[in-house]
């Protein structure tokens, strides 16, 4: 089997970003009057609960936006463009559909990581850019000095450049222990047991999965604990020389 690396699911997981813009794209071209939208409406009314709100839709992409916001439908929760499409009635979105839910279904785990990890950058930067408006106006007002930011955790860093790295040492080694190493990374049985259902002749892509899954679990500015867990789950696991062999990756220069 070739080696699933982190690069290999990003472009995955950047693949399926254009794709569920398309197929958003190929259902708003299939919505082509009034009457259609409508009809729309209609079929997803319940599901929204406001009538008020739907009531302001007058276009399809609002429509779609206003799912979006009540998180009923996004990159992981496309199936309500499933209902749409039995009433646009298009080939071409229910194919889009289809091909987009089995590259979700097979990649679940490491797209979900990298979609949580884009929603906290983007909410960390829409935070950011407040701070920087109030430090503009509180230094069009007082001229004393602005606060100076937090040093980024030097630990998280290092992590983060290594763990491809990691994983790639981790999915070569741990073997057919997999899953009791997963138990050992809080990872869920049932999670684990649809990992297994995934991907049932490949090992490596189980032990990737198991691996993403834990990691989840931390925002990126906490990624030490996850790494002390990661040590735990080792020694637990009887592999401390794997649990030295990646403190000493997390100690070189």
């Amino acid at each position: 089997m070739d080696r699933i690396s982190v690069q290999d699911h990003r472009a995955v997981y950047e693949r399926l970003c254009k794709d569920y813009l398309n197929m958003k794209l190929l259902a708003q071209n299939a919505c082509n009057d009034r009457e259609c939208l409508e009809r729309c409406k209609r079929v997803l009314s319940e599901d929204i609960h406001s009538n008020r709100k739907l009531s302001r839709v007058t276009e399809f992409d609002q429509l779609l936006l206003l799912l979006e916001q009540r998180n009923l439908l996004s990159l992981l929760k496309p199936d309500l463009i499933g209902r749409l499409e039995q009433v646009l009635g298009s080939k071409d979105v229910a194919c889009a559909l289809q091909s987009y839910q089995n590259s979700l279904s097979a990649h679940y785990t490491a797209v979900r990581r990298f979609h949580l990890e884009d929603l906290r950058y983007r909410d960390r930067r829409t935070l950011l850019e407040k701070e920087v408006e109030k430090l503009k106006l509180h230094s069009t007002n007082d001229h004393s000095p602005a606060p100076t930011q937090p040093v980024p955790n030097a630990k998280c860093l290092k992590y983060l450049q290594k763990r491809d790295t990691i994983y790639t040492l981790l999915q070569l080694e741990i073997g057919k222990s997999w899953k009791i190493f997963g138990r050992y990374l809080n990872v869920p049985a049932a999670e684990l047991d649809e990992i297994e259902e995934r991907n049932r002749n490949d090992l490596k892509a189980r032990i990737y999965e198991v691996l993403a899954a834990a990691e989840a679990q931390f925002t990126e500015d906490v990624l030490e604990q996850f790494v002390i867990l990661l040590q735990k789950a080792l020694e637990s696991s009887r592999r401390k020389d794997l649990k030295r062999k990646i403190e000493s990756m997390l100690q070189a220069n």
